[in-house]
């Protein structure tokens, strides 16, 4: 087998590091330039690594649920995908506020699972962990932002944080105490877990830089630097290893891409429409909030197929 290669080894991590400081820096030079290629920066972390992450699923759950490519095994992949996505959809159409506040648990649980799933804690205090790690990454920009968010959250379910206790009134308090909760969550596990030091001095700068990231930089591209660099490339390099492991494909970042191409490309047909529909009768912030509506409808069964990924890595572990 190869050498293993995932978001922390060395030459990756230094590269996400550095590029999300350099991003820092450049939102602190000049915060009105950065703000002005927010959309830009977000369609290119989407189009690179944001789409193709979440491209193979049909492979994943091939591997995880023992489906053949026969036309009953792939149509029960599909129809049940299909019909995830339908439903939550119809869910957006008709409760708007319930499906964005579902949209930002099912966030924070995953963005927590893919970054500290490697810590191989117990399930319970795993998943408490991830929320602590989901909470602290959501609800900073959004404390940190608010105004900016607003036309987003307004545009998607009607919801405007500028109007929500403490985050109007104390929004530097609330910042401190969304980083504080994860780093004595993280400090807790740690002690329970047995985690090494090097490990702890990584989420230790991780918070930090992180911090750094939401408190000082426009949500939108804050979002684009992590959800680009952070989560969907950590995934994708953690994806090689499951299918390296189990001796599929692909096991290469080019295969990758080769197996993502027709995922990548089709959402990317369906957004084109809808950019074109938002420019000729909508706004920005339309578009932004039918892209977030989208990300949330895929992201459900996407979950679900990663989630039995981790429930098989915890069952490989020793009691």
């Amino acid at each position: 087998m190869s050498a293993v290669v995932t978001i922390r080894s060395p030459r990756i991590y230094a590269a996400v590091i550095g590029l999300t400081l350099l991003t820092i820096g450049a939102g602190l030079w000049n915060i009105v330039v950065l703000s002005s290629a927010a959309v830009a920066l977000l369609g290119i972390a989407v189009i690179l690594t944001g789409m193709p992450h979440g491209a193979i699923d049909h492979l994943v759950a091939a591997e995880v649920y023992d489906l053949d490519f026969t036309l009953t095994d792939q149509a029960k992949f599909y129809g049940g995908y299909l019909a995830l996505m339908a439903f939550y959809a119809a869910f957006w159409a008709v409760l708007p506020v319930w499906s964005l506040l579902f949209f930002l648990v099912m966030t924070m649980y995953h963005f927590g699972q893919a970054d500290l799933a490697y810590w191989d804690l117990p399930p319970l205090g795993a998943r408490l962990l991830y929320l602590s790690r989901g909470l602290f990454l959501i609800g900073l920009p959004i404390a940190a932002f608010p105004a900016q968010v607003d036309p987003i959250f307004d545009a998607i379910a009607g919801v405007e944080p500028t109007a929500w206790p403490l985050v109007s009134t104390h929004p530097t308090a609330v910042c401190a105490g969304l980083v504080l909760q994860h780093g004595l969550a993280l400090g807790i596990a740690s002690v329970g877990a047995e985690v090494d030091v090097l490990d702890r001095g990584r989420e230790a700068l991780n918070v930090a830089v992180l911090s750094a990231l939401f408190g000082f930089v426009p949500p939108l591209v804050a979002f684009a630097v992590y959800f680009g660099l952070w989560h969907s490339l950590g995934h994708i390099l953690e994806l090689l290893r499951f299918f390296e492991r189990r001796g599929g494909e692909p096991t290469t970042v080019p295969a990758f891409y080769w197996h993502a191409a027709i995922f990548t490309i089709l959402p990317f047909a369906g957004l084109g429409l809808w950019y074109w529909a938002i420019q000729a009768w909508g706004s920005t912030d339309q578009m932004i909030a039918l892209l977030f509506i989208a990300i949330a409808v895929m992201t459900l069964p996407h979950m679900i197929i990663v989630e039995r990924v981790y429930r098989e890595r915890e069952e490989r572990q020793p009691a």
